[in-house]
C-alpha cells in the first residue's frame, strides 16, 4: 500500500472517530440541555402553582420571565411585562424604592429582605437576590415577595395580647415600661422633662359593689376612652396599671405649670357624668404626680412615686393632685414599716382595746361603749389607728385583727358584769373583708354560745360600702344576728353612695353621723343641711341616731334642738382603758362627772340660742321665696 494510500485511510479513520466523539458529545449536550428544559419547566410549573410573586432580570434591571401570580397581580398577560423595568410597571412612589433595593443588591452581591404594607391591608415580606454564573459573573436578579397578611396579624394580636389591655386595649404596664425607659433616654438627651400622672378612681370598689362588675367594667372602658381622646395629638400616652389605677405619661416637658394644667384637665374630664343604669353618676379621681429628672431617674422608681403620691391624695380626701415630695416617700416607708411590725403583733399581744362611751344627749345617763383598737408596738411605741388600720385593711391581717376585737370586747363586757354586777352594750367595727368570709356567721355565733353572751348587749358596726355589697349571704347573716337581739348600725353615714333602697331593706337599727358633719355644725350650714336630711331619714326609717365627734358645747347644743339623743365624743370623754371604764360609770351615776362637764356648757353665751333662730328663719324664708 503506497503512502498516499496510508495517509487518505488514517485521515478517514481520524475524521470518523471525530465526527463519533462530536456525536457522542451532541448527543451528551442534547440530554443535559432536555434535562434543563425539564429542570427548567419543573421550575416554572412549580413557580406557577405558587400563590406568590416571584420575577427575574437582566443586569439592566428588565423583567425577564414572571410567574402567573406575578402577571395577575398587574392584571397583565406575561409577554407584556417582560422587557420592562419597575418604572414602566410601577407607580413612582413604589417604583423608586424597589429600583434603590435592586441596586443594592447588584453592587453588594447580597440577598436583602424586607417588608411592606400594602394600601389593600396586606403585608409582604419581599426576597431579593443576585443572578451570579459559575464564573462569578452576575447576570440578573430573582425576587419572590411572600403574603405574611395572616402572619402580621397574628403578630399584632399577640403584641396587643402582650402590650395591650384585654379590657380597655390601652396599654399595659409591660407596654409603659418599655415607652416610658426609651422617653427617659430621650429627656436626657434634650435636657427635657417627663412626668408620670397616676391616676386612680375615688371609691370605685363602693361602685363596682353597688351597680355590679359589668358596669365597672363600662366605666373603665369610659375613662380610658377619654384619656385616649384628651392625648391624641399631644405627644402623650396613656396606659392602665390594673383595676381601677391609670397612667398618662407626658414627654418632653419644658415648664412646670403644664403639668400641673394637664393634671386639671384629666380631673375635670373624669368628674364628668357617666351614664350608669339611667343614672348621671360623677366620677372623682385622686392623682399622684411624679417628675424626671426632679424626683428620679429611672422606670421603676418614677412609677412607684406616683403610686405613692396617688395614695397620699387618697388619705387628704380624695379628687385631689397631689406631687411627689420627700415627705411622701418618708410616709410610705412608715406605711411599709407598720405593714411589717403588724403581722406578729397579735402573737405578741401588743393590741389592747380602749372603750369611748355613748352618752345621752343630757349627760346623765351612760347607753353603752364603742371598743376602739389600739397598738403599742415593741418597736415602733404607740401607733395611731389612723395609721396601722388602712395597711391592715389592704390584707387579710385585718380579718384576723377584727376576730380579736370582737372577741376580747365581749369577754371583757362579761368580766365588767361580774365584777360590778352591770352590763352595757359595746360596739365593735367590722372590716368589709370580714364580713364576705364564708364563715362570719358561723364564727361570730360560736363565738357568742361559747361565752354564753346576751346577744342584745352586742352591737355591729357597717360602713355604707358593706351596705352597698351585693352579697345575700353577707345580709342574710345580719339578718340572722338581728333576729338574736344583736344590734346593727352603720357608721360614718353621709360619706358614701348609700340609696334609700338599700337603707330601708337592710337590716338596720341605728345610723352614726360621721364627725365631719359634725364638726364646727353650729357654724356650717353645709353640715347643717346634711346632718338635718340624716335625722330626717332616720325618722322615716325608725333608726335611733348616734352623733360620733362631738367636741364642743355649740355642737352638743346645735344636736340636741334637733332631737338627736345618743352623744360620743371628747366633749364627754376619750376612749378610756379597761380599767378606767366603771370609774368613769361611777361618776356619772353619781352626778359629779356630769357636773364637771357642764360647767362650760351652763356658760354658753344665750345668743347660740338666737343665732339658731335666727338662721332657721333665713332658710324657712328663702325657701319660701
Amino acid at each position: 500500500m503506497s503512502i498516499d494510500s496510508v495517509y487518505i485511510l488514517s485521515t478517514i479513520i481520524f475524521m470518523m472517530v471525530f465526527l463519533l466523539i462530536g456525536l457522542m458529545y451532541v448527543i451528551r449536550l442534547k440530554r443535559k440541555l432536555f434535562r434543563l428544559m425539564q429542570e427548567n419547566n419543573s421550575f416554572k410549573t412549580l413557580c406557577d402553582i405558587v400563590k406568590t410573586p416571584i420575577w427575574f432580570k437582566d443586569e439592566n434591571l428588565k423583567i425577564t420571565w414572571v410567574n402567573k401570580f406575578y402577571a395577575k397581580m398587574f392584571d397583565r398577560s406575561r409577554s407584556s411585562i417582560y422587557g420592562l423595568t419597575d418604572k414602566e410597571l410601577s407607580p413612582a412612589k413604589l417604583s423608586d424604592g424597589y429600583i434603590r433595593d435592586d441596586l443594592y443588591v447588584k453592587e453588594s452581591r447580597k440577598p436583602y429582605v424586607y417588608r411592606e404594607n400594602e394600601k389593600s391591608g396586606m403585608w409582604f415580606e419581599t426576597t431579593k437576590f443576585p443572578l451570579i454564573s459559575d464564573d462569578g459573573t452576575l447576570y440578573g436578579l430573582g425576587g419572590i415577595a411572600f403574603n405574611i397578611t395572616a402572619i402580621k396579624k397574628s403578630e399584632n394580636l399577640m403584641h396587643s395580647m402582650v402590650y395591650n389591655d384585654y379590657l380597655t386595649g390601652i396599654p399595659n404596664r409591660l407596654f409603659l415600661s418599655v415607652e416610658i425607659t426609651k422617653l427617659l433616654s430621650v429627656a436626657n438627651e434634650t435636657n427635657t422633662k417627663l412626668a408620670v400622672i397616676g391616676i386612680d378612681l375615688d371609691n370605685f370598689k363602693d361602685l363596682n359593689d353597688l351597680y355590679g362588675h359589668s358596669v365597672g367594667n363600662e366605666i373603665l372602658k369610659k375613662t380610658a376612652q377619654k384619656l385616649k381622646v384628651y392625648t391624641s395629638g399631644k405627644g402623650m400616652f396613656i396606659g392602665r396599671l390594673g383595676g381601677d389605677e391609670f397612667v398618662v405619661v407626658v414627654p418632653n416637658i419644658k415648664e412646670d405649670e403644664y403639668i400641673l394644667q394637664t393634671c386639671e384637665d384629666i380631673r375635670k374630664l373624669i368628674n364628668t357624668f357617666y351614664d350608669i343604669c339611667e343614672s348621671n353618676v360623677t366620677i372623682n379621681v385622686s392623682i399622684g404626680v411624679s417628675v424626671y429628672p426632679k424626683d428620679c431617674d429611672n422606670y421603676e422608681d418614677l412609677m412607684r412615686q406616683a403610686d405613692m403620691a396617688v395614695h397620699t391624695a387618697k388619705s387628704r380626701g380624695r379628687n385631689c393632685i397631689v406631687f411627689y415630695d420627700k415627705e411622701i416617700g418618708k410616709a410610705n416607708f412608715k406605711r411599709i414599716n407598720i405593714e411589717m411590725h403588724l403581722k406578729p403583733a397579735i402573737e405578741n399581744d401588743e393590741f389592747s382595746l380602749y372603750y369611748q362611751p355613748k352618752v345621752s344627749v343630757d349627760g346623765k345617763q351612760i347607753l353603752g361603749f364603742e371598743a376602739l383598737l389600739r397598738w403599742n408596738s415593741k418597736e415602733l411605741g404607740f401607733v395611731s389607728p389612723a395609721d396601722f388600720i388602712p395597711v391592715a385593711e389592704q390584707s387579710d391581717l385585718i380579718v384576723a385583727m377584727s376576730d380579736w376585737v370582737m372577741r376580747k370586747a365581749m369577754v371583757q363586757n362579761l368580766l365588767w358584769k361580774k365584777q360590778y354586777g352591770v352590763i352595757y352594750p359595746v360596739a365593735v367595727n367590722l372590716s368589709a373583708k370580714q364580713i364576705h368570709k364564708s364563715d362570719f356567721l358561723k364564727k361570730a355565733l360560736d363565738l357568742i354560745n361559747e361565752l354564753n353572751y346576751p346577744p342584745e348587749y352586742l352591737e355591729l358596726e357597717i360602713t355604707e360600702s358593706m351596705l352597698m355589697s351585693k352579697d345575700s349571704d353577707s345580709r342574710r347573716s345580719f339578718e340572722q344576728l338581728r333576729s338574736m337581739g344583736v344590734k346593727i348600725s352603720m357608721d360614718d353615714f353621709g360619706t358614701g353612695y348609700s340609696n334609700l333602697s338599700y337603707l330601708s331593706s337592710f337590716p338596720l337599727d341605728k345610723l352614726k353621723i360621721d364627725r365631719r358633719f359634725v364638726t364646727d355644725i353650729d357654724t356650717s350650714k353645709g353640715n347643717q343641711q346634711i346632718v338635718n336630711a340624716i335625722i330626717m331619714l332616720a325618722q322615716a326609717f325608725n333608726l335611733s341616731l348616734i352623733a360620733e365627734g362631738v367636741e364642743g358645747g355649740n355642737e352638743l347644743k346645735y344636736l340636741q334642738s334637733k332631737g338627736v339623743d345618743v352623744i360620743q365624743g371628747f366633749y364627754f370623754s376619750k376612749p378610756l382603758p379597761p380599767e378606767l371604764v366603771y370609774d368613769f360609770v361611777d361618776e356619772v351615776n353619781k352626778g359629779v362627772w356630769i357636773n364637771k362637764v357642764h360647767e362650760s356648757f351652763s356658760q354658753l353665751d344665750k345668743k347660740y340660742g338666737e343665732k339658731i333662730t335666727e338662721t332657721e328663719e333665713k332658710q324657712k324664708k328663702k325657701h319660701e321665696e
